[in-house]
């Protein structure tokens, strides 16, 4: 089975942590990645039939990040086939990084919330421009 494409939400999530972490840190030992990690198998995004042991594990997680860095300029580095929505996000967040901490800190606020809601009644929306705070948010 193969992992869900990662979303708006969880992007956001992993570049806020891509600019507070050291690049020689992005490592799946690393206990950022760790936590991060958790919450992102914790956000009520995907069903959790889609869900397997590696969903978002911290191997993953890290090399979502080494996704970002090939695309900041800052490197000459990183895993450079990472998905559109990747530069889409670094684009709208690169030189906004307050707007990304709040929206970062604001998913990560209702991850407990949102884990209490029924999962039918999120299982329409869709990671789309009509939700650019995420889906979480709205």
């Amino acid at each position: 089975m193969r992992n869900p494409k990662w979303t708006r939400d969880e992007l956001i999530l992993a570049l806020d942590l891509y600019f507070k972490i050291d690049a020689s840190y992005i490592d799946s030992k690393n206990k950022d990645v760790i936590e991060l990690s958790k919450i992102l198998n914790n956000l009520p995004i995907h069903k959790k039939e889609s869900k397997d042991d590696v969903f978002r594990n911290p191997t993953g997680v890290s090399m979502k990040l080494r996704n970002f860095q090939s695309i900041d300029p800052r490197y000459r580095s990183g895993l450079p086939n990472g998905a559109r929505l990747d530069k889409v996000i670094w684009d709208e967040f690169e030189n906004d990084r307050k707007r990304l901490q709040g929206i970062a800190k604001n998913i990560k606020d209702a991850v407990k919330y949102l884990n209490t809601i029924d999962e039918n009644d999120t299982k329409n929306l869709d990671d789309s421009d009509d939700f650019p705070e995420g889906k979480v948010l709205y």
